[in-house]
């Protein structure tokens, strides 16, 4: 790298510091949201819903705001199909042609294998989808239903990118405007594969809970490989 493109890098660039105390915390809340997503998945395999499940998904199917179908539809094209492969190979493909290898490598390596855990999961726990004679499904879906795996794609993918405009980033214009980015499809997604009748409320709570479990690893293995980088 020229001296140019370091100075320009460490314009945009500001490495937070974590402390011992600030990890420890991590660490507890990892295990407190696996603790929490082991119990809820050992019920989700002997339920194949709960009665506030069922209470919880009409009552989000009977919203009738004005494009509020649309809006949901929508939120969950980025899970869809291909789409979430293409976004994640194209986003490292950025990341490394910007310069930030061990941020784009993470990225692809993370999502990927998440969604092999996911699909694991999924078969494990062996949780039926919800039928039309209960909700309104809005389409056909595949696969098991616990966890959503839509939603733990969105926490592991943008909740990593989130983490990057916070961590890389200095404050200004373009963080917030990423911020909002970020955190848009991470708040709709699970309330759009509700809507649509694709998934449970407690399954959206299971992919919550295991995604974000995984996105702190992500982050944890990023934040030693940069350490790591900083001594060489």
């Amino acid at each position: 790298m020229s001296e140019d493109e370091t100075n320009h890098t460490e314009s945009l660039i500001e490495w937070p510091h974590r402390s011992a105390a600030r990890a420890r915390r991590v660490e507890t809340v990892f295990g407190s949201a696996l603790i929490v997503y082991s119990a809820l998945a050992v019920l989700a395999h002997r339920y194949a819903y709960f009665s506030w499940d069922l209470n919880f998904a009409r009552f989000v199917q009977e919203i009738k705001l004005p494009g509020f179908e649309t809006l949901m539809i929508w939120t969950s094209v980025p899970g869809n199909g291909l789409i979430p492969w293409a976004l994640v190979i194209a986003t490292g493909a950025v990341l490394i042609l910007a310069r930030l290898r061990i941020e784009g490598i993470i990225c692809m390596a993370g999502a990927g294998a998440g969604a092999l855990i996911d699909r694991l999961m999924k078969a494990t726990i062996d949780r039926p989808r919800p039928l039309d004679s209960l909700v309104r499904v809005m389409g056909e879906f595949h696969h098991e239903s616990f966890p959503s795996g839509h939603v733990f794609f969105f926490v592991s993918f943008f909740g990593f990118l989130f983490f990057l405009a916070y961590a890389l980033l200095k404050k200004g214009l373009l963080q917030r405007l990423l911020f909002l980015l970020f955190a848009i499809p991470l708040v709709l997604i699970g309330l759009s594969r509700v809507y649509q009748g694709a998934h449970w409320p407690s399954d959206i709570a299971g992919a919550y809970l295991a995604g974000g479990a995984w996105l702190m690893l992500m982050i944890e293995i990023y934040r030693r490989l940069k350490l790591k980088q900083e001594t060489l």
